[in-house]
């Protein structure tokens, strides 16, 4: 697989989702008109701004990227966007996650993943020799990344510092970090985190809702939204009832963004799951493939792994959500579910891959 295959998965990807949009809003709006706006068309609208952005990061030479002032400059403002989006107003559920612009609504943290990854290959570049050192390989890009995992955690936001959490140790240890700091390092977090909700302190770190969803899953009881997302893929069957057919879709909860595999599911049955799942392996395989054969710059190769690591997460685990592996989480399906601020990320992360492999084409 290569740069071709990388396209092409991208593109089967943003198909897919718009396909699978446009047949539920085809479907609601045939069982129960809605007077509201329109989501294939603030879909549309955001996957063009998307676009754009991908352009722009597509011809914008990465290496500008990783100068001092840009990285500086997008430390700085990451921090910023956290703490700003903390001060706004909280929804009924009392969390900050959300930048209120108008007609859209943006999602600081999504970006943040991407600037994280950014940073982490920047540092990567400046202290390859001593990435196998405890303090200076493992323990100062941690503490230097910590103030984004901790402000999104009081958001709180735990889906998301969780995956951003994983990715930095998993990128670092790409970047020669040595495995028995990670895995000692997560090993602690784990049992501090066993620790708090035996003790009964998580409700200093997470919201009521947050709590009752991670005890009932303990408890090993299966929300309503998951059995119904289940319900709507199981009446799919093999091959489906078909584009704009069956309603059990209907009644999945947030079944355009974290249960969009529910759409598909019941409507192409499980071989269009099955294209799906594929697309994301051929994905996250064909960076894989393009950083084996990139030049030996430390910066790109652990942006591009740590952006494919970031992907193959987020895969994990909205569909392990799906399913009812893992608690309900509002973890969205890359390039396939409706949401412009984890679909803006994922395309100026996809620009800024493109431009390292433009340059080292031409080198």
């Amino acid at each position: 697989m290569n740069e071709r295959s990388l396209v092409f998965f991208v593109i089967v990807l943003l198909c897919a989702g718009f396909m699978a949009l446009s047949s539920f809003e085809m479907v609601q709006d045939y069982i129960k008109p809605a007077s509201g706006r329109s989501v294939i068309l603030n879909h549309l609208m955001k996957l063009t701004v998307a676009l754009v952005f991908f352009v722009v990061f597509l011809y914008t030479d990465h290496r500008m990227l990783f100068s001092r002032p840009v990285i500086v400059g997008g430390y700085v403002l990451s921090i910023a966007l956290l703490v700003v989006v903390l001060i706004l107003p909280g929804g009924e559920t009392r969390t900050h996650r959300w930048m209120n612009l108008g007609y859209f609504s943006f999602q600081p943290s999504e970006l943040v993943k991407i600037y994280t990854i950014l940073f982490l290959a920047w540092y990567v570049e400046k202290n390859q020799l001593f990435m196998k050192r405890l303090f200076r390989g493992f323990l100062k890009p941690l503490l230097l990344v910590s103030p984004f995992l901790f402000l999104i955690l009081v958001e709180p936001d735990f889906s998301t510092f969780a995956l951003l959490f994983l990715t930095v140790m998993l990128t670092l240890y790409v970047a020669e970090t040595r495995g028995v700091y990670v895995l000692t390092f997560f090993s602690i977090a784990l049992i501090f985190f066993v620790y708090t909700y035996r003790m009964g302190m998580l409700n200093n770190i997470l919201r009521s809702y947050q709590i009752e969803r991670l005890v009932s899953y303990l408890k090993g009881n299966v929300s309503e939204q998951v059995m119904r997302a289940v319900e709507a893929i199981r009446s799919g069957g093999t091959v489906g009832k078909g584009m704009v057919l069956g309603e059990e879709k209907l009644f999945v909860p947030v079944v355009t963004s974290d249960f969009i595999l529910a759409i598909v599911g019941e409507e192409l049955g499980y071989i269009g799951l099955g294209v799906i799942l594929f697309s994301f392996y051929g994905l996250v395989h064909s960076l894989v493939k393009v950083v084996s054969r990139m030049q030996p710059i430390p910066s790109v190769k652990t942006f591009i792994s740590g952006f494919a690591i970031l992907i193959m997460l987020q895969v994990m685990v909205n569909v392990g959500v799906v399913s009812g592996i893992f608690p309900v989480t509002g973890v969205t399906l890359p390039l396939v579910s409706y949401g412009g601020s984890s679909l803006l990320a994922t395309m100026i992360g996809f620009g800024i891959v493109g431009n390292m492999i433009l340059e080292s084409e031409r080198e």
